[in-house]
């Protein structure tokens, strides 16, 4: 049993996510064409405080919110032939009778029991604030804005009461303390068993990752809360409001690993309509093996919490691996500077094999983020992929399928081809022993010697050329079907990473070929040279791609045409609400401040140059919502780069304001001109300021033409009319 992490139904996959799926799906691919009963499982995670939240915004119920994302889930990762045996979510009707079954089983152990907390309160909401509605400054790294579980900065965990001057997200008030009874997994008990597991029966985890896990061992392992106050969406925990005074729900991280096993038992009935296999016959028996693939950032709860679950539960543990990030251009993924690429946006600009093959080439068991450099990735596409094994595996097919039609005997191997045959199955089993180690990046280097070998031969062998003996033919003819069968099991030894490329080969071999398994295709024991038969045409392999490099760049021309020519009868600026978290001192000019501004899920977190500090203090700026133009070109202001604008009305020389909006509103609400706002891609500041704007009855006005928010007027109440704004 193979898994990727469940994605969080919460927002759209990104290129960032794909690495991990298409990991495992190289991994399983692998397995199933040795002839392993190995099966691809997830599952969507579906509850928790942020869907919760998300939902409550969108006036949507979290299940409907959470199942509207986890369907653009799975359609997004099958773009990318991400293949899936099972893919579930954590809201079913299998996971929550796990989720009370492991609860109730844990309990009758004594692993679990009450305890009394002090949790934050908001008084005006009059409710418990579980952890993703509190906001606060990180107590380890003392980054601001972070949420009350986990440091999105510095990756810490830690208790909502850790965090420094902590705000309700329902109400911006500060919280209260007060008691609430919690139910807690008694992870303590399990630090010799962790240590032993650690250090004696995981062999396969990576060095670098034992080394986390021994720090957070030997800090001493705190007893885990497992339930949260309402609102939360999940599963209710049976007697809670009994035994605890109120009713509890089992904490996201209880039930979303079980998911796992759901997903599984959810196979086990629903596709495999069987009576009698269960999920334990993929966990708990003892030929049986699961193999987890996550990332960096979630080694806590699958390195400790998890596998303790497990050892309670009595279920054997799973091999993990841990892998890094995709960084896109040596930096993190940007929106502002045009590197954050939603699966779907990558797959309409570049389709889906370059990167499958860029992601195999770089992937090796190491913990280190890959970087996604635009330049690299049309050079491995085009003068790797496109020239090696796509160059050698078309031209030899559609050679051989034009000359010889009535088809090619099994090869009778001469000493230079058998020389060929010895070295390319030295390589094939460097590529079978590099895919069994999960090390993608050693398999496509010794697969690329492979049809480097062919591309050599096929041109030493120059079979354009015309023979002057039948005897001489022969020999071309079966030194062509070495070929044609070393072509054969590039299309196997690609498989795992290229399934399209592969069975575009496969088809060129029809159902004549013997060796092959029906339905199946190819398998990696039909890897062999003693293929004969009739070649068909291929289809064109693989395309070359035509990069821009980033997103910015590519509509960098746009923006050029823009400021020569600008259309005057629409309005181009994308003007969207945000909230100002940090405010300080720009290094090197006295008038400027650096802001740091939340523009909501969609757009993200934008740092913003702005002249405001005559006019402000950074009291009066701080976690203020105000009107921000984020597709204003990034530039770099004194020495610090600025990635969109504040906007403000200008009263008079030295009178400012910002233009301050409903603190009820959504972070990342749009502002419009409505019926004349056609936003463009990205502007300059010079074409910004040839549209005049001002203010004229407390609203905001583009000639005729008024602002609004939300379907209503954008209402400036206190300021002149005349005010400029810029």
């Amino acid at each position: 049993m193979v898994t990727a992490a469940l994605p969080y139904a919460n927002g759209t996959v990104h290129i960032g996510h794909l690495l991990e799926y298409l990991q495992a799906d190289f991994y399983t691919r692998f397995l199933k064409l040795l002839g392993k009963d190995a099966r691809y499982i997830c599952a969507s995670d579906m509850h928790g405080t942020p869907i919760e939240i998300k939902a409550k915004a969108q006036n949507q119920s979290p299940l409907a919110f959470a199942t509207k994302y986890s369907k653009e889930q799975q359609a997004d990762l099958a773009l990318f032939e991400i293949n899936f045996d099972n893919f579930s979510n954590t809201h079913i009707k299998e996971n929550q009778y796990l989720a009370i079954h492991f609860f109730q089983t844990l309990k009758a152990k004594g692993l679990i029991y009450l305890k009394e907390t002090q949790q934050m309160y908001d008084e005006e909401a009059q409710q418990f604030l579980p952890d993703r509605f509190v906001k606060g400054t990180c107590p380890k790294c003392q980054t601001a804005d972070q949420y009350g579980d986990v440091c999105e900065s510095c990756g810490a965990t830690y208790n909502t009461t850790d965090l420094i001057n902590p705000i309700s997200a329902l109400t911006r008030t500060t919280p209260v303390m007060r008691s609430s009874n919690h139910y807690f997994f008694r992870l303590s008990n399990f630090q010799k068993q962790l240590q032993d597991w650690l250090n004696n029966s995981n062999n396969a985890l990576q060095s670098e990752v034992k080394n986390f896990v021994q720090n957070w061992i030997n800090q001493g392992l705190q007893d885990w809360c497992i339930s949260r106050d309402a609102p939360y969406f999940g599963f209710e925990i049976p007697g809670s409001e009994r035994e605890a005074g109120n009713i509890k729900y089992f904490y996201v991280w209880l039930d979303a690993p079980i998911g796992y096993i759901s997903s599984t038992q959810d196979f086990c009935q629903n596709t495999l309509h069987s009576l009698t296999t269960s999920w334990k016959d993929y966990w708990s028996k003892e030929d049986s093996h699961v193999q987890h693939f996550i990332g960096k950032d979630i080694m806590y709860f699958h390195l400790l919490f998890w596998p303790a679950i497990l050892i309670a539960m009595d279920i054997p543990l799973p091999t993990i691996t841990v892998h890094g990030f995709i960084t896109v251009d040596g930096k993190k993924m940007s929106k502002s500077r045009g590197t954050f690429f939603t699966a779907r946006e990558f797959y309409e600009l570049y389709g889906n094999s370059g990167l499958r093959f860029y992601f195999a080439k770089h992937l090796d068991r190491s913990v280190t983020d890959i970087n996604l450099d635009f330049h690299d990735f049309a050079a491995v596409t085009n003068n790797v992929l496109v020239a090696n094994p796509g160059n050698f595996c078309y031209r030899t097919l559609s050679f051989v399928a034009k000359r010889y039609p009535q088809g090619l005997p099994e090869p009778i191997l001469d000493a230079q081809s058998k020389d060929l045959v010895q070295k390319v199955r030295g390589e094939i089993e460097k590529v079978t022993a590099a895919y069994a180690n999960q090390n993608t990046k050693a398999a496509v280097n010794h697969l690329l010697k492979i049809s480097d070998l062919g591309n050599v031969y096929f041109q030493n062998l120059e079979p354009w050329a015309k023979r002057e003996t039948s005897e001489a033919e022969e020999i071309l003819v079966h030194s062509l079907s070495v070929m044609v069968n070393l072509a054969r099991n590039i299309s196997i030894l690609i498989k795992p990473i290229l399934p399209e490329f592969s069975a575009k080969i496969e088809k060129c071999f029809g159902p004549q070929d013997q060796l092959a398994n029906d339905s199946k295709g190819l398998l990696w024991h039909n890897l062999s040279f003693s293929w004969s038969g009739v070649v068909k045409t291929p289809q064109r392999l693989v395309e070359k791609i035509e990069i821009t490099q980033t997103k910015s760049n590519s509509v960098a021309k746009e923006s050029q045409s823009v400021t020569s020519e600008v259309d005057t009868s629409n309005f181009p600026a994308d003007l969207r609400v945000g909230e100002i978290f940090h405010v300080e001192d720009h290094p090197d000019a006295d008038k400027l401040f650096v802001m740091q501004v939340n523009l909501g899920d969609q757009i993200g977190k934008r740092q913003i140059v702005a002249g405001l500090k005559d006019a402000f203090t950074k009291e009066q700026l701080l976690h203020k919502k105000a009107l921000f133009v984020v597709n204003l070109e990034s530039a770099v202001i004194r020495g610090v780069e600025s990635s969109g604008m504040t906007l403000v009305a200008q009263e008079s020389k030295d009178r400012y304001n910002l233009l301050w909006v409903d603190e009820n509103l959504e972070l990342g609400t749009a502002a419009l001109f409505e019926t004349v706002t056609k936003i463009s891609k990205e502007l300059n500041f010079k074409t910004f300021t040839k549209f005049k704007l001002k203010v004229e009855s407390n609203t905001i006005r583009w000639k005729n033409h008024i602002l609004t928010i939300s379907g209503n007027k954008l209402q400036v109440p206190g300021i002149k009319d005349g005010a400029k704004i810029r």
